[in-house]
């Protein structure tokens, strides 16, 4: 899911007539050397970062090129106004690339402001976060696809908070078969439509890294899913709308959204730091 967080996006419209021989030649700019970001800090936890430098569009993208871009030898802080502090680099195979910066003093509170800072080659990156109050589900139930006698979807119920604009973001781990959280194939939702209602969704499972291709992955009989639901920001709701958005098109030549997907650092780099604000709600499918 982190392709787009790794390259520099260059957008290329193009029809290929079969009959036409004339060779075309492309001029595709250099990206520059910039600091990939994919950090988050939730309530209760402490914070995660993963640090690549980016690479040209049309690069190779496999697990040998994508361990070659993680940035081991960086510095990277973080404060909430009050205290500082460095974090640590760890091996951490849950992840891919195994590699992530993760803090052991700065724990998140909801309300709070965090900023974050990496540097890596005389290079800086700077980004700032707050962790939004978290809204609990209602409820969360399963539903077999119509045809399936054990694959089904997950409706999720909630009660939006009135008189406030909120943004959402919903992750899924299966116990025994899931190392972590990953995201659902909505990546993310905004109150838009339906501010201070409560309101009801369906929800399969997103791909498990970038190497995975895009497509709904349905929940089975006998599964037992832990769901995160999550507020977050508008800075951290407009970049997973465009990366979204991007990641979806990205499979039709003709759909592309012509669009840089939005990020919130600053600096010599690119990607999202965002806060969550957790809730978290347990289904046993039978």
């Amino acid at each position: 899911m982190r392709k787009q967080l790794l390259i520099s996006l260059v957008t290329l419209c193009s029809l290929t007539i079969m009959s036409c021989s004339d060779e075309m030649n492309l001029n595709i700019p250099d990206p520059g050397d910039l600091i990939v970001v994919d950090g988050w800090i939730e309530n209760g936890q402490y914070a995660k970062v993963l640090l690549t430098r980016n690479s040209p569009y049309f690069s190779s993208i496999d697990s040998a090129s994508m361990r070659a871009l993680v940035l081991t030898r960086a510095k990277v802080t973080l404060t909430d106004g009050i205290q500082t502090e460095t974090l640590i680099l760890r091996k951490n195979e849950d992840y891919f690339p195994p590699y992530i910066f993760e803090g052991n003093e700065i724990i998140g509170e909801i309300g709070k402001i965090y900023t974050l800072t990496a540097d890596y080659g005389g290079k800086t990156v700077t980004a700032s976060t707050t962790i939004p109050s978290s809204v609990m589900l209602d409820t969360a139930y399963f539903k077999l696809e119509t045809g399936s006698d054990s694959l089904g979807a997950i409706f999720l119920e909630f009660t939006d908070p009135p008189e406030e604009r909120n943004f959402y973001r919903m992750l899924t781990k299966r116990k025994t078969k899931d190392p972590r959280y990953y995201s659902t194939m909505v990546m993310a939702l905004d109150d838009g439509l339906f501010s201070g209602e409560k309101v009801g969704f369906s929800i399969t499972r997103g791909p498990e890294s970038i190497l995975s291709s895009y497509g709904r992955e349905y929940f089975k009989i006998g599964d037992t899913v832990s769901i995160k639901f999550c507020t977050i920001d508008k800075p951290h709701y407009d970049f997973w709308n465009s990366f979204q958005n991007e990641a979806f098109n990205s499979s039709n030549p003709f759909a592309s959204s012509l669009s840089k997907i939005n990020t919130n650092i600053q600096g010599d780099g690119l990607g999202i730091w965002g806060g969550y604000g957790v809730s978290y709600f347990n289904l046993i499918i039978k």
